[in-house]
């Protein structure tokens, strides 16, 4: 009997310790609820779901996403993760869309099918945060009519030659003018007045960060207090848009600053443990003198050659971990600790969508342990789920790839994705392959580089071209530019079902294909004709959807 005491008590003394830590790490959640009373049929049909959407801190340029179909009564409930204490979040129904405010709880949204076109806050909210959102709905009404809104080009004169302590409280007071101006008309909540003030705040910041980037200049650090405010628990889509901008411009200052150094920024120390710990066939021997200078910090200039020699042997992995590591390092010594936390997270999150799974998992399994701040690990760790979430799945089409060895004809790895490779026949030869296996259709082609963020961008945007039309008559080709993973596009378009012909060249093979299409750049597109002839060199790009359906147009 005392030993099942003991053990009880231990059992509890235990749970007492890890208790703080897993309700730390559970993210709390808002349970959006609602009914769009009056739903006639028709508006049923063209929208019969509705979707609410999130920010991520580290990527603005990715919204996070939950849609729900509508009950036939017009009811829905949608549930969305919470990472901050209050977040700003997205409801859209149709062509309707209105930002709220959203806290752990549940909040309703409602909705009146016969004035969603006419009323001008056809919102009614209800549960958590109810009267502020209905408050930010109308002041979001009277913003839409106010005539004095910031402009760009004005601020941009008005703060020209003046300081930056200066240039911030002048942009602060332009996008504050229409709650001052709301104000006069309706006194603001405070939680209000908090939310639209936040949002202007990191407007005027991330206008400064644009201009500093822009004109490659230093702003003054004493404004890093303003411009990132510590211990901020409110996230709005003007607080991602300006930390994702000082990213942008701390990444500018650090190259410029590495322009002026001899080093690259490594210390001894941190170069051996990375080659230490993920330097391939290293000797025992090496391990031993690795491990001397990771104690001393220290070598000669002669022992260059011996680091150099170990980050050949694995070039890709370990160039990447130490172009990491050196960001890092050398914003530590320009940025306080909360800068450099947000910059390890950022230039992480930032790597993802360009890496392969495993290396993916490499970098994360490092650079991870480096953050501190608990909103950053998770939104680091939500970013991260999102891109190895079908491991499995990429993995497969990987194998049905390497299955095929060094030649694949149109090999379905996934889906729709296809992929043309051969290692010993010319980049002409597998084009006219590929083109001639399309003939009847028209041919969009799209050059790009899967390590570039516009590339991927374009791929993904070229989707929607496909979507347009009917496979009888269009084809979509990718061609990838060869970098030294191979598996890096095949696992892109596997993640992001990417359905079309991927025609994968090796870098002479790529010179041969391109020297027919004579793109302007590393990013161009061509259209071909339904017999097999180039019709446009250096067509819009997909993003221009409407001048990229002109020219199919025309060949149809």
């Amino acid at each position: 009997m005392k030993k099942s005491c003991w053990l009880l008590y231990g059992l509890l003394i235990t749970a007492g310790y890890l208790l703080p830590a897993l309700s730390f790490a559970q993210t709390d959640s808002v349970i959006v609820t609602g009914r769009i009373r009056n739903l006639s049929a028709r508006l049923y049909r063209e929208s019969p779901a509705v979707s609410v959407s999130r920010n991520n801190i580290l990527q603005a340029s990715r919204e996070l996403v939950r849609s729900t179909p509508l009950n036939i009564d017009g009811t829905f409930r949608v549930s969305m993760p919470l990472i901050y204490t209050q977040e700003e979040m997205y409801f859209t129904y149709g062509r309707i869309s209105t930002a709220f405010l959203a806290s752990a709880g549940n909040l309703s949204i409602e909705l009146n099918a016969d004035s969603l076109f006419t009323a001008a806050v056809p919102f009614r909210f209800g549960g958590v945060n109810a009267q502020v959102n209905q408050q930010f709905a109308r002041y979001k009404a009277f913003e839409a009519t106010y005539a004095n809104k910031p402009d760009g080009k004005k601020l941009s004169d008005k703060i020209n030659g003046v300081g930056d302590e200066a240039a911030y409280r002048i942009l602060t007071s332009a996008y504050r003018a229409p709650l001052s101006a709301f104000a006069q008309r309706e006194k603001p909540f405070p939680l209000l007045a908090r939310w639209v003030g936040s949002a202007d705040r990191y407007n005027a910041a991330a206008f400064l960060y644009d201009k500093a980037t822009y004109d490659n200049e230093e702003l003054d650090k004493a404004l890093n207090d303003s411009l990132r405010p510590a211990n901020d628990r409110l996230l709005t889509a003007a607080r991602v848009s300006a930390m994702n901008r000082f990213a942008a411009y701390v990444t500018q200052r650090v190259s410029a600053e590495a322009g002026n150094s001899r080093s690259n920024g490594l210390t001894v120390r941190a170069l051996a443990v990375l080659l230490e710990r993920y330097g391939k066939n290293i000797t025992a021997d090496e391990r031993l003198r690795l491990n001397d200078y990771a104690l001393s910090n220290s070598a000669r200039a002669s022992d260059l050659r011996f680091f150099d020699g170990l980050v050949k042997r694995n070039p890709d992995t370990l160039q990447r971990l130490v172009n990491y590591e050196t960001l890092i390092q050398r914003s530590i010594r320009l940025y306080d600790g909360a800068a450099v936390d947000y910059l390890a997270a950022y230039w992480l999150a930032s790597s993802l969508p360009g890496l392969t799974i495993d290396f993916s998992k490499l970098l994360y399994s490092y650079a991870r342990p480096q953050i501190k701040e608990p909103t950053l690990i998770q939104s680091l760790d939500e970013l991260y789920r999102l891109e190895v979430k079908d491991s499995t799945r990429i993995r497969a089409a990987i194998q049905t790839l390497r299955k095929a060895g060094k030649a694949a004809n149109s090999l379905e790895i996934s889906p729709g994705v296809f992929a043309t490779r051969d290692d010993l026949r010319s980049g002409s030869d597998l084009l006219d392959q590929v083109v001639n296996a399309n003939r009847g259709k028209v041919i969009y082609l799209l050059l790009f580089s899967p390590g570039d963020e516009a590339g991927r961008q374009a791929a993904l945007d070229a989707q929607r071209l496909r979507n347009a039309y009917s496979s009888r008559d269009f084809a979509l080709i990718y061609l990838p530019m060869s970098g030294a993973d191979k598996s890096l596009w095949p696992e892109i378009a596997t993640r992001y079902n990417l359905s079309g012909d991927h025609l994968l060249l090796t870098d002479s093979q790529l010179y041969d294909a391109i020297d027919r299409l004579r793109p302007d750049g590393e990013l161009a597109a061509t259209v071909i004709n339904r017999v097999g002839k180039i019709n446009k060199r250096n067509a819009p790009l997909p993003a221009d959807f409407g001048e990229v359906r002109k020219v199919i147009a025309k060949n149809l």
